[in-house]
């Protein structure tokens, strides 16, 4: 939100640092047409009719004594509380970590999660099309590349991303909402590398953390919540990572080959899903 009409009347200025996110939601549900400008450090609160004025006044003193500061990320809780908010998150690592595993100690079974099957011919890998496992009812095979980890730095570094970037959509969110955006992102960042590449041995949950970057990136920008709010710099520095990998640097520095293709769409593909929920989240207007 830019401008706002001179028809629109400006109700209260709410610090940046509380979660506001039931009001919101009260708001929303009572059909209370309203919008949100970020000024400094405030939130402006604004509504469209003024005969609303009574009732959303009566609805933030109510909330007042609910109202919780954070500071930056999600909320301070403990360590233990905050593994009990997000189980999805916590199921996602541990399916890395065994992805990971099966990579390194069991690789005859790996071709049992690639996007396509595959026969090992002596030191050879002899790829079939993707469309033929799917003919056969494989489709867990569309998601389950982005478990497989080819090395300690490339798991460690997935989960680190899908912890600082998961647990704050989770706990915003909910479990079922996190699972669903990372069943999609998962399948979306997969198709495209199989589309880009064709047949290849690739795996890894940096599609889906490109995918929660572009989710928190757009529904924060739409629908501004503190628990969305990403440490300084990190936006910068993911994406000159993924432009790093698509110029070819990394590649030629780290001496592997990076699906490219799975980082982008996945970007793009949490950037739409973040572009929807925050359109629901602020009632359709941008902020």
């Amino acid at each position: 939100m830019n401008e706002l009409d001179s028809t629109w009347t400006h109700v209260a200025d709410i610090p940046a640092q509380l979660d506001m996110g039931d009001l919101y939601t009260r708001l929303n549900s009572l059909g209370i047409s309203h919008q949100l400008k970020l000024h400094g450090e405030w939130v402006q609160l604004w509504i469209e009719y003024p005969e609303q004025l009574p009732q959303v006044v009566s609805l933030l003193e109510e909330a007042r004594s609910t109202f919780s500061p954070v500071i930056s990320g999600p909320p301070a809780l403990s360590f233990q509380q905050q593994l009990q908010k997000v189980p999805v998150v916590l199921l996602l690592l541990l399916l890395s970590v065994i992805g990971a595993a099966l990579v390194s100690h069991a690789f005859p079974l790996v071709h049992w999660l690639t996007f396509q099957d595959y026969l090992l011919v002596g030191e050879n890998i002899r790829f079939e099309y993707a469309e033929i496992a799917l003919g056969r009812g494989e489709y867990w095979r569309l998601v389950t590349p982005v478990f497989l980890h080819f090395g300690i730095f490339h798991l460690a570094f997935n989960c680190l991303w899908l912890w600082e970037l998961g647990r704050r959509i989770e706990t915003l969110a909910g479990s079922l909402h996190m699972l669903m955006i990372v069943l999609l992102m998962a399948i979306a960042s997969n198709l495209g590398q199989y589309l880009w590449s064709g047949p290849a041995l690739f795996g890894g949950m940096s599609g889906v953390v490109y995918g929660l970057l572009g989710y928190i990136w757009i529904r924060n920008r739409v629908s501004p919540r503190p628990t969305l709010s990403l440490p300084g710099g990190l936006l910068g520095f993911m994406l000159i990572w993924l432009l790093a990998g698509m110029s070819g640097f990394m590649e030629l520095l780290m001496g592997v080959n990076i699906a490219n293709a799975a980082h982008a769409i996945g970007l793009i593909s949490g950037m739409v899903l973040g572009g929807w929920a925050g359109s629901i989240d602020s009632g359709g207007r941008r902020q």
